[in-house]
């Protein structure tokens, strides 16, 4: 059927020269292309539901986080190939609304209103903004393809790729070639609006090609382009673009708890079986998050294990976990040994890099925990050196083993005041176990306590501190975990106070976010540079105003403290306020690179890399030329001092320092 065309008013000319065979056919096999895409979904959803199955907890941020991370591809874009993957996403979108509208245009404004609204101006603006988007389109998948297949990136490069690619630049370029062919015979006064068709269309008459053979090859062309189309449709869920839907439905998904906060085993003397070692085990979230996944090798370029060169890659660790989920076990290997590696699940240090730049936000550290429960209470395997951390925490309340009557002795000639029940405290300080008995951190409590004492705080320590054992819940090792949280929560509750204050963000993250699962356990918590900053900002601490230190500084942010918990200007300002106002290294902020210490690699004697994480990341630091460099966190502080101890001469004039001491030292009484 044929729309005519007046001289003066462009109009869309649906179903130009197509028979009416092909303007019903295509309504069919639409049905059938749809109906087939809608099934393959539904078969996908009931391979997630054979999971365990779980409640998806109110989350306030799913709908927030599924219009930033979904729609608008925030996380996506952090990259150069992110954006480019954007303009793909963008361009195929519009193509998408390009159809739907062209659809409604004849369908609805046609047929049931008896006029179109794609005429005049709107239809120019239509055409001109969909020729643009299919270039974009094609720019997108070019840049794609030269980056999987002629540069030395580790991307997948089989045949589910050639093919993703293929299809969609062939779905895009035939439909470029039918509007030059249409042009061509119909040479409208408005064909610029369609630069690429009128340049192909000019093209065709360059090369003498007649009216009538150009409408032939039109109605093969378009018959092929719809044929290619409907295909795309139908057998999307089996292919690589299945992502379209897998991936925010991924996003929806994932835990509602912070990033930091791994999931509580709820009555755990009373299970049989603890962990992840077969795939019936997974939960239908964690299977959707899996099958999110679209192997872009983002975790592989944050992770610190893989940057050292360890056994472990995360993209390796999904895509085996997915694989099992979609083939089951039938072979007989055991998930956790033979499918995953104890070596892989060993090197990694829970940082959370590869779930913060995951664009399908995959937890997979949680997934390697939940595999480490596995080994640590069913078969009792943990990493060279951590057994007797393990043990130390769990009879004297400390991983060095120290004598817990010594865990005062930071404190000598300061009479800190210690915790009574019955009196009223604004702040109870944690002091952690590191800055309690490691004689460098103990530095780090001392400073702590000029600066409450200068601000006039009433604060107190507790008496009956003792290790939370986060480490150990990170090797696997939940039972210590939920011992040593109940006993410090019952011991916390006796007292009375209105924030815990803490200077280790692995303390802060554990009281402040993990003891919220168990009973008594919602307490407020806030670490030492938010803390100090507040009392920077109410005027209670008074640092020399004009003050510049005169040794460069470099701010080291902490994982758990700038990417679990997304506290980044605070120490900032801090050092700023000091006169030490901070460089950042390239890996900063939330995108921060591991000291090494994270998951337990504290305490244990192995080394699975070709180098240390921790001396990588005193390179990375002392590259941008610092005199000093500042931390947040003890455990980074001692994992710096070691890489510094075998870094050489070089690196011996470098200060290593807390954010809390560099402000105790500008105070003015020091």
């Amino acid at each position: 059927m044929t729309v005519p065309l007046t001289a003066d008013l462009p109009i869309r000319p649906a179903f130009w020269n197509v028979p009416l065979w092909g303007e019903v056919g295509v309504y069919l096999l639409a049905i059938v292309a749809v109906g087939l895409c809608a099934w393959g979904v539904v078969l996908n959803v009931r391979r997630w539901r054979r999971g365990r199955d779980e409640h998806l907890s109110a989350d306030p941020a799913r709908k927030e986080r599924l219009v930033s991370e979904a729609l608008l591809q925030s996380r996506i874009r952090e990259t150069k190939a992110g954006r480019m993957h954007a303009i793909l996403v963008f361009g195929f979108f519009l193509l998408f609304l390009g159809t739907a509208a062209a659809t409604l245009d004849w369908d609805v404004g046609h047929y049931v209103f008896g006029e179109q609204f794609l005429k005049g101006g709107v239809y120019l603006a239509y055409k001109l903004i969909l020729d643009v988007a299919g270039v974009a389109v094609l720019a997108a998948l070019g840049f794609g393809a030269w980056r999987r297949w002629f540069t030395d990136s580790d991307l997948p490069r089989d045949r589910r790729f050639v093919c993703a690619y293929a299809s969609l630049a062939f779905i895009v370029l035939t439909g470029y070639v039918i509007e030059g062919l249409r042009l061509a015979v119909q040479q409208p006064a408005w064909i610029d609006f369609s630069p690429v068709g009128a340049l192909i269309a000019r093209a065709l008459l360059a090369c003498g090609a007649t009216a009538p053979a150009l409408e032939s090859a039109h109605v093969l062309l378009w018959v092929v382009h719809g044929l290619a189309a409907l295909v795309f449709i139908a057998a999307a869920p089996l292919t690589f673009y299945a992502h379209a839907y897998r991936t925010p439905t991924g996003i929806a998904v994932r835990k509602a708890a912070p990033d930091g906060v791994l999931s509580k085993i709820d009555n755990i003397e009373e299970q049989e079986t603890f962990g992840l070692s077969k795939i019936d085990q997974l939960k239908w979230t964690d299977r959707a998050a899996l099958d999110a996944c679209v192997e872009c090798g983002r975790c592989n370029d944050v992770c610190p294990a893989v940057r050292a060169g360890t056994p472990l890659k995360p993209r390796t660790i999904v895509m085996k976990l997915r694989e099992r989920v979609r083939t089951g076990e039938e072979d007989g290997r055991s998930l956790v040994g033979d499918v995953v590696t104890h070596e892989e699940l060993f090197s990694c240090t829970t940082c959370g890099a590869c779930a913060r730049a995951c664009p399908a936000e995959i937890q997979t550290p949680d997934l390697i925990v939940e595999m480490r429960r596995h080994l640590a209470l069913e078969a009792g395997e943990f990493p060279e050196g951590a057994a007797a951390a393990l043990e130390n925490t769990a009879s004297v309340g400390n991983p060095w083993g120290l004598d817990p009557y010594e865990r005062m002795d930071w404190a000598k000639d300061l009479d800190v005041p210690v915790a009574e029940e019955g009196v009223q405290y604004d702040v109870l300080y944690w002091v952690g176990c590191a800055a309690s008995y490691d004689r460098r951190a103990r530095r780090i409590a001392r400073a702590m306590v000029r600066i409450l004492r200068a601000a006039g705080v009433n604060f107190a320590v507790l008496a009956e501190e003792r290790c939370h054992a986060e480490f150990a819940r990170r090797l696997g090792e939940e039972y210590l975990f939920q011992t040593a949280a109940q006993e410090n929560i019952e011991n916390l509750s006796r007292y009375t106070f209105g924030r815990i204050l803490a200077a280790c963000p692995h303390c802060f993250n554990t009281l402040g976010q993990e003891y919220a699962a168990f009973e008594g356990g919602g307490f407020a918590v806030v670490d030492h540079t938010t803390f100090i900053r507040e009392l920077l900002d109410q005027g209670r601490l008074t640092l020399p105003e004009g003050a510049r230190s005169a040794v460069t500084t470099v701010l080291h942010d902490p994982c758990y403290l700038a990417r679990q918990n997304h506290v980044t200007a605070a120490p900032r300002a801090v050092l700023a306020a000091a006169g030490a106002a901070p460089l950042s290294p390239a890996e900063s902020g939330e995108k921060t690179f591991c000291c090494g210490a994270g998951g337990g690699q504290m305490w244990t004697e192995q080394k699975l890399g070709e180098k240390r994480i921790n001396v990588i990341r005193l390179e990375q630091l002392r590259a941008t030329g610092a005199g000093r460099i500042a931390t947040a966190c003890p455990h980074c502080l001692t994992m710096l001092e070691s890489a510094r101890a075998t870094a050489g001469r070089d690196a011996e004039s470098i200060v290593l320092e807390d954010v809390a001491e560099i402000v105790a030292q500008a105070l003015p009484e020091a």
